[in-house]
């Protein structure tokens, strides 16, 4: 067994718990889609805007940001250097997968694919949405699912992993919610956010130290 695949097992064996909830959230989302359109999918998430969650998601979306990976890097090099230096070059890694895969698919986002029944979609007040064929993957959900396996590799506290995996999949929701992504968008992005995050780590294990649960 050649080494990266040794330190593959051994990332995967510290992120257990953030691995195992994702994959029956991705089993339960690819079985509701054996029988749920992506207009029917899309547009049953459009219908469950309310108040708290256009003032909310807006904010909540902004944690798979580009300015958030940059801030959130700053932070962690304060508590952990390398632990901080792994998340920056994991963001830079993941961000490079998703962009090219962007660019090789040119999905259309939901504004341009449904250009046609854009009267029937709500919209949440100012926010302004995407309208190009930049859809697949989404790039935020990568961003946040590549913090939060970064983050649940170094804590020693394996509750956290749970308490990231949650936020990476609000941030997930919150792209969906503002017409930004359908469901298989964000579904894809999340589990390229995970897996080649696993890849990086795999690559640079044995140079890194822990990052201490808090």
């Amino acid at each position: 067994m050649n080494v990266f695949l040794k330190n593959f097992i051994r990332v995967y064996q510290q992120l257990k718990w953030l691995i195992w909830p994702f994959v029956l959230v991705v089993i339960t989302i690819l079985a509701t889609r054996i029988f749920v359109s992506r207009q029917d999918a899309y547009f049953f998430i459009n219908k469950l805007h309310t108040p708290a969650g256009d003032f909310i998601f807006p904010y909540i979306t902004e944690l798979g940001s580009t300015a958030a990976a940059v801030l959130i890097s700053l932070l962690l090099l304060f508590v952990h250097r390398r632990a901080g230096i792994m998340l920056a070059t994991a963001y830079l890694f993941t961000a490079a997968i998703s962009f090219t895969l962007k660019a090789l698919i040119g999905f259309p986002r939901p504004h341009r694919y449904f250009a046609s029944r854009l009267q029937e979609i709500y919209f949440v007040p100012g926010v302004p949405v995407l309208d190009n064929f930049r859809s697949f993957p989404s790039g935020h959900s990568v961003c946040a699912f590549t913090a939060a396996t970064v983050l649940s590799y170094y804590t020693k506290n394996k509750y956290l992993c749970l308490v990231y995996l949650a936020l990476a999949m609000l941030v997930a929701y919150s792209r969906m919610y503002m017409s930004q992504h359908f469901l298989e968008d964000v579904t894809a992005g999340a589990t390229l956010g995970i897996f080649f995050s696993m890849v990086w780590l795999s690559i640079f294990r044995g140079k890194t130290g822990q990052l201490s649960g808090q």
